[in-house]
């Protein structure tokens, strides 16, 4: 049995949210240490399809979103120890402006720069999306520091599964549910979320002006708003990196055939997950499997990832399919 190469999957690195930079350098020394390589996900990608065979303790490294605080406290600490890393893009939120500072330019005021925590909020409810990497980083990000992105869909939106209430809108909310109601407002309805890629889902009227009514969405209908979306995505990303966008990741990693079929048609090979399993030759490309790693982690925890997500036995005994929507 071939050996299967682990996708480790971060998403805040800072030391306010996610995890700490030191403990982050910490993840990254022990990774050299022992002798672990970094290779792309293009090349986990042509492994599984049945290409050559990988080094000895190969594994990818990605970013869940292209947060700013990726730019600012991961991006050096990845040159430091020559590490490739791949982030995430939602591009919806794609914007100009500045190459703003990262912890590597000494003596950089980093106080005032926008916190990953408000990144969601602030772009869904201010229309302020500096809480993520501008083009100019992102360009950057690839062409200088060699590390490579891919689609997380061009909004990343959620739906309502159900239509069962579950209570009211209240106080803060999930940046996911933003989009569903034209106007949120306290007293509204609120239903059990879950990925608008992976649900055919519930949706209010459109003629209900008080938003109290929903409908359920057709996956015919479902299946046009996922192939507009993962196309939309894989094209600006190509326009602003002028590299072909082989792979996408799924919202939250839940995936149908519907959106399988969409990613297909939409021009990607692969898609990412949070499915439990070995990323080996003969698996599905649309299911490579991803162990995340999104705050407080210890060193212990990163190595009995690693353990489990090589060894294609372990791997499979805990093979998980689907991944439920978390809030």
């Amino acid at each position: 049995m071939k050996p299967s190469i682990p996708i480790l999957c971060y998403r805040n690195i800072s030391p306010i949210c996610g995890i700490a930079p030191e403990i982050f350098r910490s993840h990254l020394g022990w990774l050299a240490d022992h002798g672990w390589k970094s290779v792309s996900l293009g090349d986990v990608l042509d492994y599984v399809k049945g290409g050559a065979a990988l080094p000895k303790k190969s594994f990818a490294l990605t970013f869940d979103t292209c947060y700013l605080d990726n730019w600012v406290h991961a991006v050096p600490l990845l040159d430091e120890f020559g590490v490739h890393a791949a982030f995430g893009c939602v591009t919806a939120y794609l914007h100009d402006g500045p190459c703003r500072p990262s912890s590597a330019d000494i003596g950089a005021d980093l106080r005032e720069l926008p916190v990953g925590r408000d990144a969601w909020a602030n772009a869904v409810e201010q229309n302020d999306p500096t809480g993520f990497m501008n083009r100019i980083e992102l360009r950057l990000l690839v062409e200088e520091h060699g590390h490579e992105l891919f689609g997380a869909t061009h909004t990343h939106q959620a739906c309502f599964r159900s239509d069962k209430p579950i209570g009211d809108v209240q106080g803060e909310l999930f940046p996911g549910v933003h989009g569903i109601y034209l106007e949120l407002r306290d007293g509204l309805p609120m239903y059990p979320s879950g990925s608008a890629y992976a649900h055919d889902g519930y949706w209010p009227d459109a003629g209900d002006v008080l938003d109290t009514c929903l409908i359920h969405r057709t996956t015919d209908e479902r299946m046009e708003f996922c192939l507009n979306e993962f196309t939309l995505c894989r094209e600006r990303l190509e326009e602003l990196t002028g590299q072909p966008s082989r792979m996408m990741a799924w919202p939250w990693g839940e995936y149908d055939d519907v959106a399988v079929q969409a990613a297909l048609l939409a021009g990607y090979e692969a898609a990412l997950s949070f499915d439990h399993g070995a990323n080996r030759p003969g698996v599905s490309p649309f299911a490579l499997c991803r162990n995340r790693l999104q705050g407080g982690e210890s060193l212990r925890r990163l190595r009995h990832m690693l353990f489990l997500a090589r060894n294609s036995f372990c791997s499979g005994l805990f093979r998980k399919t689907y991944t439920p929507f978390e809030e």
